[in-house]
């Protein structure tokens, strides 16, 4: 017995992005970066370089995830296929940290979103201040998370100065630091999941007018069909160019649909996984997703399925336009063996209008045949004369005979 080859790296993947071991005060300020065509190494380098300006040391190995921390800092590097993520804590404070200008112009990608995150121990004191003093006067939505362990508010607001949203955790003695972690990387994915969903839905907004356009089109083919108001081979070529407009939609929208779906899954995940318990007049996170999000995962939802079944649709008009051409065939062998037969039948009647110059030809050679015999044989006799005289007056007899012979030669002929 001898390992996998892809063992080692099966057993590791478990382990490959594990939750940090925090505690507040910290505050942290978390970006995703979508590649926008830069290539990993390039992500890889500019990251370490990041770290290394930063005094936090350099991790192991040359790519992929690391976290790196010092008494100060620490970071957190997550790449994903499509978008990566840098989480930069500042440890024993609570002023969010912040990238300088000339770090973010060094990180390749284009920067889609960002939250910043304040972990502080809950003290006595009244909310309203805290709130209003992080948000303003600005809606807040929050509960109590993790079994009571500690408490989320947030806005979901973009700030001015950071262009990022702010998080606020009050953290009880009894949370332990690495449910801390937890807490804090999910507040994190709730964020960028939240936001690469939605990338489906400008694409949504832009493929459903085309979809309608041409559901309406096809609905108008398919009344040309079977009305049979046009050729059948224009309406195939109609429905090809239906069918290649909805394959190219189809192309254009279904990877960004489908991830969108994905990301509103683990969305949903990483909120159920906060536990959340309601606190009074105020409403939960999971309740702001669902009256702001549901909508346009509805929306997303409905593109990819219109889209689906616009497809499905093109596939049975075809088929229904197949199925009439097949009839048309169908007829048109018809009108062929109608015309083969009667061919066939004139064919027969003027058989059987020859049936009769053949059995005069016939008797008229027996005839001479019989009567040139009996000359060579009686001579110029009276008997000869006689024997003429009779077989003249057997000649209808004779055609007769003739007559019914050829009928009974050529019945199995006439059946078939």
């Amino acid at each position: 017995m001898h390992d996998h080859s892809l063992r080692d790296q099966i057993v590791a993947e478990v382990h490959a992005r594990p939750f940090q071991k925090l505690s507040g005060p910290l505050a942290l300020c978390h970006q995703a970066i979508l590649y926008d065509g830069v290539g990993e190494d390039a992500v890889n380098r500019s990251v370490r370089d990041l770290a290394s300006r930063r005094g936090l040391p350099l991790p192991e190995n040359g790519e992929g995830f690391f976290f790196s921390r010092n008494e100060r800092w620490a970071l957190r590097f997550e790449p994903h296929g499509e978008f990566y993520s840098l989480t930069l804590y500042a440890l024993a404070t609570t002023e969010p940290p912040a990238f300088s200008n000339e770090e973010c112009g060094q990180l390749p990608g284009a920067y889609l979103c960002g939250v910043e995150v304040i972990c502080q121990p809950q003290i006595e004191m009244d909310l309203e201040p805290l709130l209003e003093q992080h948000f303003g006067d600005h809606q807040v939505s929050g509960s109590s998370v993790m079994g009571s362990a500690g408490q989320v508010f947030t806005d979901f607001r973009e700030r001015a100065d950071s262009r990022m949203s702010r998080v606020l955790v009050l953290q009880q003695p009894k949370m332990i630091d690495y449910r801390c972690g937890r807490l804090l990387q999910r507040i994190c994915e709730i964020d960028t999941y939240r936001h690469m969903a939605l990338l489906g839905l400008p694409m949504s907004n832009d493929v459903m007018p085309q979809v309608t356009e041409l559901d309406r089109a096809l609905a108008e083919t398919v009344a040309a069909i079977a009305e049979a108001r046009r050729e059948p081979a224009e309406l195939v070529n109609q429905l090809m160019l239906q069918a290649a407009q909805v394959e190219e939609l189809s192309a254009r929208s279904a990877n960004r649909l489908a991830a969108s779906e994905a990301y509103f899954a683990l969305l949903y995940s990483r909120i159920e996984e906060l536990r959340e318990e309601r606190l009074e007049g105020i409403q939960t996170i999971e309740q702001f997703m669902d009256r702001r999000l549901d909508p346009a995962r509805r929306t997303c939802r409905a593109t990819g399925e219109r889209v689906e079944r616009l497809s499905k649709r093109i596939a049975r008009s075809t088929e229904l336009i197949r199925s009439q051409v097949d009839l048309s065939i169908e007829g048109q062998n018809k009108d062929l063996l109608e015309g083969l037969n009667r061919r066939a039948r004139r064919q027969i009647r003027m058989q059987a209008k020859l049936e009769s110059f053949t059995v005069i030809v016939v008797t008229y050679y027996a005839f001479d045949l019989i009567d040139r015999t009996l000359r060579n044989i009686l001579g110029d006799t009276e008997l000869e004369r006689q024997l003429s005289l009779g077989l003249s007056l057997l000649v209808p007899l004779l055609a007769l005979g003739l007559f019914w012979y050829l009928r009974r030669l050529l019945k199995g002929y006439d059946d078939e």
